[in-house]
């Protein structure tokens, strides 16, 4: 009974040995590549798990091998990672572990590989197991590195749109993710102007920089590419170009934008490189039926008190004359605006006129002479 009982103890050993046997994972990431448009990952790996007493194998060494080029990689023990010198390899990976959980490994990349690197690689790998018994493992595999066809070129060319289209989706995906507020004010870029929809679901540009940001831009004008002698119908809806970066909201928007909160009026200009502001309290157009009146509080700001004259003032365009003069002042003025016997602004008029009465302008400081090379009016809602 003795002697059966060390026999069963010395099977139990052997099998507990056989269940500890490590075994190396070698892969690349296909056995088929094409030059230079698909990139070469190979790795080699050992992970050892034990059915008795949790007893692991140390892997002391591993390494990558071509069968003409020769040694690729190596990592061990003493020595981390690395490649071997001559070798065009992109990037080398590597780690031994000391615990049977965590794996050991050894990776090598070449990111734009030629026909050099078709052939067969070994793994080598030197492992010491709990007793002190070393034991050197090897695996094989073949890669081969085609020549690039005008076929794969197409193929990369149309997976390249695809990732563009990929792109400009999830792009959209975020934009609609913006919190769809009533304004620009929790809106947050590192860029000055930004795109948001807002939750009425109306698109408007957002200066987040200027006095701390916040502002809904509804008029915009930096270059004269866009026409902004137009009629009513056209300043009530709105017109433009967001990619030109000249438009005019829409007085319906602003009404509609204004008539739900406390709003801030401020203008930017810019005149002969010279720039200039102006902000206004408690700023309001009123509706369609009251012919969308300006209404603007107290003023601040570096230039002149000019389009507090435009206060309780009617909008006027060519075809819809509200203003109090005996003359049509949208006409004479070549743009629209809140016209009272004129006006000493004029913001919507003709982009680099002559006639200094039609062109873009605040009397304060453009005088009879100079135009407004740059106009932003905006509105912040109050907190």
């Amino acid at each position: 009974m003795t002697l059966s009982f060390v026999c069963l103890a010395v099977c139990a050993f052997c099998v507990s040995l056989a269940a500890s046997e490590p075994r190396l994972n070698f892969i690349a990431n296909s056995d088929v590549i094409k030059e230079l448009i698909q990139p070469l990952v190979i790795r080699c790996s050992a992970q050892t798990f034990y059915s008795e007493r949790n007893r692991s194998v140390t892997v002391t060494f591993m390494n990558i091998i071509h069968e003409t080029i020769g040694s690729l990689a190596t990592v061990s023990k003493i020595q981390q990672y690395d490649a071997s010198p001559d070798v065009s390899l992109n990037k080398v990976q590597g780690y031994l572990s000391n615990q049977g959980s965590r794996e050991s490994y050894l990776q090598i990349t070449w990111t734009h590989p030629t026909p050099l690197q078709t052939g067969k690689y070994t793994c080598v790998a030197h492992t010491i197991n709990y007793v002190g018994i070393v034991e050197k493992l090897e695996a094989a595999l073949s890669i081969e590195v085609k020549k690039t066809s005008f076929d794969d070129l197409v193929d990369v060319v149309i997976d390249v749109l695809e990732n563009v289209e990929d792109e400009k989706t999830k792009v959209k995906m975020l934009q609609q993710k913006v919190d769809k507020g009533q304004s620009c004010s929790n809106v947050r870029s590192i860029k000055a102007r930004v795109f948001v929809i807002l939750a009425s679901g109306l698109e408007v540009m957002c200066d987040t920089k200027t006095d701390g940001g916040g502002w809904i831009i509804f008029q915009r004008r930096i270059n004269g590419k866009v026409d902004f002698y137009r009629g009513w119908k056209e300043y009530r809806d709105g017109f433009g170009d967001y990619n030109i970066g000249e438009f005019y909201l829409g007085n319906e928007n602003i009404f509609k934008l204004t008539s739900t909160g406390q709003y801030d009026l401020r203008i930017d200009l810019e005149i002969n490189k010279k720039k200039y502001f102006a902000e206004y309290k408690d700023f309001k157009v009123l509706s369609e039926t009251d012919n969308y009146k300006l209404q603007i509080g107290n003023f601040t700001g570096n230039v002149s008190d000019d389009l507090s004259r435009q206060n309780n003032m009617f909008f006027s365009t060519f075809d819809r004359d509200n203003d109090r003069s005996t003359g049509n002042c949208a006409v004479e003025s070549s743009g629209a605006w809140w016209y009272d016997w004129c006006s000493y602004t004029n913001l919507n008029g003709q982009w680099g006129s002559k006639p200094y009465f039609m062109s873009v302008f605040w009397h304060g400081v453009t005088r009879d002479s100079k135009s407004v090379s740059f106009t932003e009016m905006k509105i912040r809602e109050r907190e």
